[in-house]
């Protein structure tokens, strides 16, 4: 029984390696169409084999014996009329050869199966001999098969069969990847898709371009359901709006490895909520809306007038979680509807449930938000300090600034009030009769149109150190130590 076994199993392996079981190739519509393949030039050791692509493409030509296996390939993708020379080949010998072309994105066509015989100046040409010589090849193959047939001893034949498979590895086609793979991106995940031309295993390879270096992927999944042609891989655990580098591996049952050049892909980005929604103020003709989103996004609001019909919006485009916007321009005790939508940085659009107000008469007061404060020291004879100091409000407003020296009181406040600036929602403000390394406690006063008033809380604000000279360092310590070297000049 392990006789007969034996010998089915290596008699297939050995007609696999006569090209008796051929390699199927997988179509592909986009690929370059071959035509007018010529065999031209015919020498003992060298043929030239023209071809024809209706597209720009690059050049191989697939050829060997049945004990040898090569390629000639030129890479370049320029060309659409192709001509290859096969040197160093065995005078009068019969040689198998198929043309592949690749267009500039990596679509490949393949031509159908040829063959040629070198020529032989040793011989007249006459097929008798081309049949003789090809007799003689089957008759040793089946006295291989009928040795083969009788070796009793398990190890042995183990043997043979990875000296075999060796062979088949040596003379077997690179497995190819067929057009580029596709891909399905999601918010953390993606699907790859691909074709090689026999059945393989299924690989991806990948690493988030802030992190890839050309080659180097830092990631890879395989897909465990078995060799096939339609490859399918699930990749997991991916973030959210990024841009991912991949390329996808397949190797047959004979250690025989394709791979794609490098791809890349962005997963989409996480679609925002909504949360808190709120009316934080209405006036006479405004109202202030302000929200949160769970992620970045832009902000739009659209609303609309209950009484008329008309509709408007206004957004803002920069991306934030914490947004307030206001509608201005509406009319005085007029009912609205108003629907908040944000769009995260993918283009993704969330809508909120609508919320509804009344234009009233204006008794809220300004919103005083943002207020910042920096000071600048400039040297010289006598050191300045120039300090601004900026702040919003939510709605027109005229503001005054007011402060006074030190935190604890029972100094007299300065006001400062530009009562020529009108009402605005951006405030500044530049002093510059601060004192250098002092405290100073500061407040704000707003008004609106309606004469609705705030007052801020207090403020505190350090100005900067005077920079001392090398001179005034040295005349402090003479100062600490002679006592007298504060009478010099007196």
């Amino acid at each position: 029984m392990i006789r007969s076994l034996s010998g089915v199993l290596l008699a297939y392996v050995l007609l696999l390696v006569q090209g008796v079981v051929p390699l199927a190739r997988a179509a592909d519509v986009v690929a370059p169409d071959i035509q007018n393949v010529q065999v031209s030039e015919v020498a003992n050791n060298s043929v030239t084999i023209t071809w024809e692509t209706d597209e720009d493409a690059d050049s191989t030509v697939n050829y060997g014996l049945q004990e040898d296996y090569g390629i000639v390939r030129i890479p370049t993708a320029d060309k659409k009329k192709h001509s290859i020379t096969l040197d160093n080949l065995e005078s009068g010998r019969t040689y198998y050869f198929r043309v592949v072309s690749s267009d500039a994105l990596g679509n490949q066509g393949i031509s159908a199966n040829y063959k040629l015989v070198t020529d032989d100046s040793r011989q007249s040409g006459s097929d008798a001999g081309q049949g003789q010589s090809e007799a003689q090849t089957t008759q040793t193959t089946q006295e291989i098969i009928e040795q083969i047939q009788e070796i009793q001893d398990p190890q042995r034949l183990q043997e043979i069969v990875n000296e075999t498979v060796k062979a088949i590895q040596g003379i077997t086609e690179d497995l190819t990847i067929v057009g580029p793979p596709t891909v399905i991106p999601e918010t953390t995940t993606a699907l790859v898709r691909w074709t090689t031309d026999r059945e393989a295993s299924s690989e991806v390879v990948f690493a988030p371009a802030g992190s890839y270096s050309e080659g180097q992927y830092a990631f890879s999944q395989s897909s465990t359901g078995g060799a096939t042609k339609e490859h399918e891989v699930q990749l997991i655990g991916l973030e959210p709006y990024t841009e991912y580098h991949f390329k996808v591996r397949s190797t047959d049952t004979y250690d025989i490895t394709g791979e794609s050049r490098d791809y890349t892909f962005t997963t989409k980005a996480s679609v925002p909520e909504i949360r808190n929604l709120r009316i934080v103020k209405v006036e006479e003709n405004s109202a202030t809306l302000a929200w949160d989103t769970t992620v970045p996004a832009k902000a739009l609001i659209e609303y609309q007038d209950m009484t008329t019909g008309a509709r408007n919006s206004v957004g803002r485009p920069t991306l934030a979680s914490t947004h307030q916007m206001r509608l201005a321009d509406l009319t005085l005790g007029t009912r609205y509807v108003a629907f908040v939508i944000a769009e995260n940085a993918g283009g993704d659009r969330v809508r909120s449930q609508p919320i509804t107000f009344v234009t009233v008469k204006d008794s809220a007061p300004p919103i005083i938000s943002n207020v910042t404060n920096e000071s600048t020291l400039f040297p010289g004879g006598e050191s300045r300090i120039q300090t601004i100091v900026e702040w919003l409000t939510d709605e027109p407003a005229h503001c005054t600034f007011t402060y006074r020296e030190g935190i604890a009181g029972g100094v007299e406040p300065t006001v400062l009030d530009s009562k020529d600036s009108g009402y605005a929602a951006q405030h500044v403000e530049v002093i510059v009769d601060f004192a250098p390394a002092t405290v100073y406690q500061f407040w704000l006063e707003c008004a609106d149109e309606s004469n609705n008033s705030v007052k801020s809380e207090n403020y505190v604000l350090f100005t900067p150190i005077q920079e001392r000279s090398i001179i005034d360092i040295i005349i402090e310590n003479f100062e600490s130590t002679f006592g007298w070297v504060k009478n010099i000049g007196g």
